[in-house]
């Protein structure tokens, strides 16, 4: 291979730094200029950081405070009559039939469900005596990607509804929109955006931006901040804003493996409408080897309790009771459940 040469003083040809391989050093000036205006370089930074730290994901926006929702009572009292018998199927699939006793003014109800379920897909349909119809589907297209979609048909128009979603999971971060009642003709509907970010191996913060146009003409849009502390497993503390006239927090403690307990104070301030309220609950829950028993109460005088008795496998016996000191009313129910 021939190299071009140089002349030196003694006459020597000398091969140029180019034929030898060598690359001419760039100005280290020019260099930083670049990467000052170059946004890439700040992106790619901020992924090496990221990686360094090995962060958790966060989890899903909307289960910020899933401990706390799982200790009080909120989603589990009932009153009057309830049996609820499930019947499995196959190892996918199941079926479920729901008895509700009326109570004075209130109709009997009776509802069917039915359940499938792998590693990628879970559907799930339900129908009451009034032709009431509840759908949902959910789609893994990878281990990333997620689709989701609820329909609700009612026999009155205005509560017959339909949502669609999209949730990405990345290893420290999880991003989700939604979609309610969309049109394309005009535009109405309630859109959906939340981002969650792991900070630290104990520290989240998270956004959600609502965007609603119920007619043509009207567009309201609103920002929810989330923050979530959990300094170590069996404690955390939570706090969240409803656009910028609702706060809640809550802090939920394990206090040993059968005992777990919690708190959640709610704010409202509403000034147009002349309305500031707060209030206040806390909850207690036990889980012994044949039961499981959770407690409640709120600034407001009222109290509950709930029993599940589990008298054999796959059958359980529950009792709940609510006491409204101010208002001077009670609940009482009585349910069933077995599964087979």
């Amino acid at each position: 291979m021939a190299y071009a040469q140089a002349p030196t003083a003694s006459g020597i040809a000398v091969p140029a730094a180019a034929d030898l391989g060598f690359k001419p050093k760039v100005d280290l000036e020019e260099e930083l200029h670049f990467k000052f205006w170059n946004p890439l370089h700040y992106y790619r930074a901020l992924n090496q950081h990221r990686m360094r730290l090995n962060l958790p994901n966060p989890g899903q926006f909307e289960l910020l405070n899933k401990e706390i929702k799982t200790t009080l009572l909120t989603n589990f009292m009932f009153d009057g009559g309830r049996a609820d018998l499930a019947k499995i199927l196959s190892p996918n699939f199941q079926v479920m039939h729901t008895f509700q006793l009326g109570l004075p003014g209130q109709p009997s109800a009776f509802e069917f469900a039915g359940v499938y379920a792998d590693e990628n897909t879970l559907m799930h349909g339900k129908m009451d005596t009034e032709f009431n119809l509840q759908a949902r589907l959910n789609h893994a297209l990878s281990k990333q990607l997620q689709v989701k979609s609820q329909a609700q048909l009612m026999t009155s128009d205005a509560q017959s509804m339909f949502q669609v979603e999209g949730e990405y999971t990345g290893s420290d971060y999880t991003l989700n929109t939604k979609a309610i009642n969309p049109s394309l003709t005009d535009g109405t509907g309630i859109y959906l955006a939340s981002y969650l970010q792991s900070i630290s191996h104990k520290l989240s913060l998270g956004a959600e931006l609502l965007y609603q146009s119920p007619m043509p003409a009207i567009q309201e849009t609103s920002l929810s901040l989330a923050m979530r502390y959990q300094p170590s497993e069996d404690r955390a503390w939570v706090a969240q804003t409803q656009g910028a006239n609702a706060l809640t927090t809550s802090y939920w403690r394990k206090v040993s493996d059968k005992c777990e307990a919690g708190a959640e104070l709610q704010v409202v301030n509403l000034p147009s409408q002349g309305r500031r309220e707060a209030s206040c609950s806390v909850g207690v829950k036990y889980e012994f080897a044949a039961s499981n028993i959770r407690a409640m109460a709120d600034n407001y005088g009222k109290v509950s309790m709930l029993l599940e008795e589990k008298i054999a496998p796959g059958f359980s016996f529950l009792v709940s009771g609510e006491l409204d000191h101010l208002k001077g009313e009670n609940k009482f129910g009585i349910g069933l459940n077995l599964e087979s």
